[in-house]
């Protein structure tokens, strides 16, 4: 290899790693967090997915929820597709709430009307 392709390919390497962000560094992954909620939203994006769901509170308050989930190449690996959570379905989420962010979740686990619970 040319020494200049290998400081090239050298330097890129800390911006490839420090793209991709860790769980621990944005969500509290010591405390797990269930909603239940109607859906508001579906983002299939990448790197990750996102569902918003409003969620209503004993006080009868209601708060949008951002639920971050995989990328959906993992969602689509764990048996997801676009139309698996539409608008209006009410779901359960189980995951780990933000450590900044209000009302921002890391998906473990969403659970369908129906009983299904998918991973996220």
């Amino acid at each position: 290899m040319k020494p200049p392709v290998a400081m090239l390919l050298i330097a890129l390497v800390p911006a490839a790693i420090s793209a991709h962000h860790s769980v621990v560094a944005y969500y509290d992954t010591n405390t797990e967090l269930t909603l239940k909620g109607s859906v508001t939203k579906i983002e299939w994006t990448n790197p990750h997915a996102f569902v918003y769901l409003d969620v209503r509170d004993d006080r009868g308050v209601v708060t949008n929820w951002s639920v971050e989930t995989d990328s959906p190449n993992v969602l689509s690996r764990a048996g997801w597709s676009k139309s698996t959570v539409k608008p209006d379905d009410v779901v359960t989420v189980t995951g780990f709430p933000a450590k900044k962010q209000h009302a921002a979740l890391r998906l473990v686990t969403l659970t369908l009307a129906d009983g299904r619970r998918l991973k996220g």
